[in-house]
């Protein structure tokens, strides 16, 4: 059996929009067996079923960020001998490229695919990648180990029930909705829809949502700091309808095709890091997420709803 090694040192949703490029290389390599690579402090150890019961990968290997954690990687990663090493990262970056080779060659691979300085594609498509959808270019990346494109599914089974989710975090400040603009938004959502509305984010995030769920605790609910990985898949799985900043979560509402509403900052002008769902409304201003009125958000919702 073929031992695969899939790279991907990033976040949940980088690593949730990777999924159907992991299941392309399933597809295409008869027997073999898939690691996925990443640091502790990028995914949770544990991983939601559907992930696990859809054989997508095989197993997960952790690592710390240090000097030591990655020479004790180095040989760890030896002693499975893997057939081929697939690096899904865009980095675009020479140094980071040149890293990505070296390392490569210390765990003693057969084969390298991805995005190598040394690629004779790598030129090309540095020059391209930014104009194109981060589902689409990880597709790209298996052009160089001659993998044709499949019609790989980017979803999970639809459920929903009577309640929605908003997601008020985000990884960089210049993404995150405001205070206010939240505060605007959940009051017009309780007058014109009769559904519970569920907070989610990070535990920094609990004091921003402590301020809105006070306009009702019957039906505004936090549960930020309150959910691993799993959990939240759950919660967004079943819930009606989602909004949310630019963040992981609006990949995981594409995983079960939710309607999502996503509150973009100006920084994304080719939409490459847009949820790959059909039911996704893209709201972004020209000068700022702050930008983006409530009252534009709530049109859309009903219409959308």
């Amino acid at each position: 059996m073929n031992k695969i090694l899939c790279i991907r040192n990033s976040k949940l949703g980088d690593f949730i929009i990777t999924i159907p490029t992991l299941k392309l290389i399933k597809e295409k390599n008869v027997n073999c067996k898939i690691y996925y690579l990443s640091s502790k402090n990028n995914l949770s150890p544990k991983l939601p079923n559907e992930i696990e019961n859809n054989k997508i990968v095989d197993n997960f290997i952790y690592y710390q960020h240090s000097f030591t954690g990655v020479i004790k990687l180095i040989f760890q990663l030896r002693k499975y001998k893997f057939d081929k090493v697939y690096y899904l990262n865009e980095n675009s970056y020479f140094l980071r490229n040149l890293r990505n080779y070296l390392f490569s060659l210390l765990i003693k691979t057969k084969k390298r695919i991805g995005f190598f300085y040394k690629n004779k594609d790598y030129k090309k498509f540095s020059e391209s990648y930014q104009l194109i959808h981060r589902v689409d270019q990880k597709y790209s990346y298996l052009n160089f180990s001659k993998l044709n494109k499949l019609k790989t599914s980017y979803s999970f089974p639809i459920i929903n029930t009577e309640y929605l989710t908003i997601s008020v975090g985000g990884f960089s400040q210049v993404k995150n909705w405001s205070l206010k603009n939240w505060s605007i938004l959940t009051d017009l959502l309780l007058t014109n829809i009769s559904s519970k509305i569920i907070i989610l984010g990070t535990k920094e995030d609990i004091t921003f949502a402590e301020n809105l769920t006070r306009k009702n605790r019957n039906r505004i609910f936090s549960y930020c700091g309150k959910t691993n990985l799993v959990q939240l898949f759950n919660i967004i799985k079943f819930s009606k309808f989602h909004i949310t900043n630019d963040n992981g979560s609006m990949h995981v509402a594409s995983l079960y095709k939710k309607k999502v509403i996503c509150l973009f900052n100006n920084h994304d002008p080719y939409g490459k890091w847009f949820p790959s769902n059909k039911e996704a409304i893209i709201i972004r201003p020209n000068n700022g997420i702050d930008n983006i009125s409530p009252y534009k958000v709530i049109k859309n919702f009903i219409n959308f709803y």
